[in-house]
């Protein structure tokens, strides 16, 4: 009887675990979100500067990148003052379709609040200026400003209002 207890104990624990494995594996390989923060350690993305990811293959120009990021974090930077976001925000340029679909989007921002608090943003070629990353970079930066409660609270339309203060040079 003892016996027969510890085997529904022990297969009851196994079949926990390979449940708890299967959702960890779903939520990285078929969820967008899970997809974001798994891309830096997949071998379908290349660092190419600190927290700036391409896919594998990219067929653009990686400095081209570089100087949009560069301009766009300026912009934030005269926006904001001294940025907060960097060490939270992971930027991943894509140019792969079916990645983009795994990504979940071609140009938007996600904060993602597990394990803890980080930015993802993803863009595609066909956004790939400094006035979409500005946009992208202002939601990762009031997103890192805001405690989790805050940014749960806060109305899209002043979330979106802010990023558009940043998202083109005619304002200036």
């Amino acid at each position: 009887m003892v016996k027969k207890k510890k085997k529904i104990v022990l297969c009851s624990i196994i079949a926990i675990l390979l449940l708890m494995l299967l959702a960890v594996v779903y939520l990285f390989q078929f969820t967008p979100d899970g997809y974001r923060m798994s891309a830096p350690y997949r071998n379908s993305f290349v660092k190419i500067s600190e927290n700036i990811y391409v896919n594998n293959g990219y067929s653009g120009n990686t400095d081209d990148i570089i100087r949009v990021t560069d301009d766009a974090v300026t912009r934030d930077t005269e926006f904001f003052g001294e940025m907060q976001y960097a060490e939270d925000t992971i930027i991943i340029f894509c140019d792969d379709k079916q990645l983009l679909s795994k990504l979940g989007g071609d140009h938007d921002t996600k904060t993602l609040l597990f394990p803890s608090k980080k930015n993802y943003i993803v863009i595609s070629d066909e956004f790939c200026n400094a006035d979409i990353l500005a946009h992208e970079l202002t939601h990762a930066e009031l997103h890192t400003r805001l405690n989790k409660k805050a940014l749960k609270n806060i109305p899209t339309w002043f979330d979106e209002g802010l990023a558009m203060q940043n998202d083109c040079l005619s304002y200036r």
